[in-house]
């Protein structure tokens, strides 16, 4: 009887492992990420802009050509500051390894002035060049696009009181 019960036992350990090897596998053999640019970002947003709002081939290259601009200047942004290597969770802080000071917890980077200020210029400036370049009823249809979506607010439960 105990022979049975190891041997089950057994069985159901190999068989976990078996999976446990199936799904490692599997994650090796995603593709991998494809490597984000400028170009394609742009050509993507175009894109959708052209299917939203029904732009003339005009449109659509004045459009590129002003999102590829931008895309650039974002991607050299980033370039600059390094965001896209993480830093490794290794090693000892100060020594090369390790998480950078984190500051206060749950308070995000403080951003400067000087850059909101800065994001703020660059986006009237934005506008005002897509603007001249849509109609005024493709313009504000644009406009509802880039509205941000609010989640819808919870309903109340009505057998739980409100606390």
């Amino acid at each position: 009887m105990k022979s049975t019960g190891r041997l089950w036992l057994l069985a159901v350990c190999l068989l976990c492992g078996l999976v446990c090897m199936q799904a490692q596998e599997q994650e090796k053999k995603q593709l991998p990420r494809e490597v984000p640019s400028p170009e394609k970002a742009a050509r993507k947003m175009t894109d959708r802009m052209k299917e939203e709002l029904q732009l003339t081939d005009k449109q659509y290259d004045k459009l590129y050509k002003l999102s590829l601009k931008e895309q650039q200047e974002h991607f050299a942004t980033m370039a600059e500051r390094g965001s896209g290597q993480r830093p490794s969770m290794g090693g000892r802080p100060g020594m090369g390894g390790g998480r950078p000071p984190m500051g206060v917890p749950g308070e995000r980077p403080a951003m400067g002035k000087d850059n909101v200020e800065k994001m703020q210029k660059a986006a009237a400036k934005k506008k005002k060049k897509i603007k001249k370049i849509l109609t005024a009823e493709q313009y504000a249809k644009w406009q509802e696009m880039c509205q941000p979506q609010e989640p819808p607010q919870p309903q109340d439960h009505p057998h739980k009181p409100n606390l």
